[in-house]
This record gives structure tokens, sequence and C-alpha cells, in this order.
């Protein structure tokens, strides 16, 4: 399954991306590396990236994800990340990205913790 994108906005005004598919440099369609600093262009500094509907990631979606967080603290802002499955937060504790990057429970607790 290709990778696609969903935007929205929480209750509380933080852009929610949703990801569906597989994240990996094989796949069908990787996501556009410019997309974060469009929107940090745009002004937003609050993310939460929503993982529930990826089923694969290789090491590439982990770069891409921790690209995407240092991209944001540079700028001054922070991003959540929620709903990764268990193969996919595997990979976060091998390389011990998890005791860097902000993994939620629920989208509610990743808005909260801003």
């Amino acid at each position: 399954m290709s990778l696609q994108i969903e935007t929205s906005r929480t209750e509380r005004g933080l852009l929610l991306i949703k990801l569906y598919g597989n994240i990996t440099r094989w796949g069908d369609r990787f996501i556009d590396d410019s997309l974060i600093d469009v929107l940090v262009k745009q002004g937003e500094r609050e993310l939460i990236v929503d993982l529930s509907g990826v089923a694969q990631m290789d090491s590439s979606g982990v770069q891409m994800l921790y690209e995407w967080f240092a991209n944001l603290r540079q700028a001054g802002g922070e991003l959540h990340l929620v709903g990764a499955n268990a193969r996919v937060a595997r990979l976060f504790r091998v390389t011990r990205l998890d005791t860097v990057l902000k993994f939620y429970s629920s989208i509610a607790q990743a808005s909260d913790a801003f």
C-alpha cells in the first residue's frame, strides 16, 4: 500500500498529520522531505503525527521522522508521535530514538503535552 497523508486540526487547533500505508524508501510514494519545511514556513510549530495507519516502516521512515523533529526543534517547535504499532515502535527502540522523540498513546494526550 502506498503512503497517504491526511491533515486536519485537533480541538486545540494543532496540526495533525495522519500517515497511512508504508513508509519505506522502496514504496510507491515517499513523503517529500520539503513537507516539514513548508509547514514551518507557514508558522506551524506544534505538530502531531499519527502513525496508527502505518503498516510498515524501514530506517528511511525513522530518519524522515527524526529530521521532522530536528527541523521543528530548530524552529522552536515540537513534534509528538502517536499510534505506532509494535513493529514501528520497535524500530525506534532499536535505534534508541524513543528516548529522544516523544510518543503518546492518544491524540488527546499528545495535544495536552504541548
